[in-house]
C-alpha cells in the first residue's frame, strides 16, 4: 500500500512538472518570420511595414520602418502604393521599438505581394 502511495505521488509530481514546462514553453515561444519584411498592426489601428526584429519579447524592434499609403488615380480609378519610409519624417527613426501590448497582429509581407514589390522598388532607387 505505501508503495502505490508513493507511485501514485511520484507520479502526479511528474505530471504536474509536464504540465509547467509545456505551459512554460509555449509562453516563452520566439514566433518565426518566414519573410524579409512584416505588416504591423498596432492597436491604435496604425499600419507599419519593416523588418521585425525581438518578436516574442515585450520591447519588438521594427526596423526600416515605413508606412504605405494607397493613392487612387481618379481617371482611371487605378491604385498605386506610395512608400513613405520613417527615416526620411521629422525623426529620421531608422527603427522604432514597440511594446509588444501595442501590437495587435503581425503578417508577413511576400516579395511577389503588391506591396513586397513596392518596398522593393522603393529599395532599388
Amino acid at each position: 500500500m505505501k508503495e502505490t502511495v508513493i507511485g501514485v505521488v511520484g507520479l502526479l509530481i511528474f505530471a504536474a512538472l509536464a504540465v509547467t514546462v509545456h505551459q512554460n514553453q509555449r509562453r516563452f515561444h520566439k514566433p518565426l518570420l518566414t519573410t524579409h519584411y512584416q505588416a504591423v498592426m498596432l492597436t491604435d489601428g496604425t499600419l507599419l511595414h519593416g523588418r521585425l526584429d525581438h518578436l516574442g519579447t515585450d520591447f519588438p524592434v521594427l526596423r526600416e520602418a515605413m508606412t504605405v499609403r494607397a493613392i487612387v488615380d481618379p481617371t482611371s480609378g487605378a491604385i498605386s502604393h506610395k512608400i513613405m519610409l520613417r527615416k526620411s519624417g521629422d525623426h529620421g527613426a531608422d527603427h522604432l521599438i514597440l511594446p509588444a501590448t501595442s501590437i495587435l497582429y503581425v503578417e508577413p509581407v511576400q516579395t511577389d505581394s503588391t506591396i513586397g514589390r513596392a518596398i522593393a522598388q522603393i529599395h532599388s532607387r
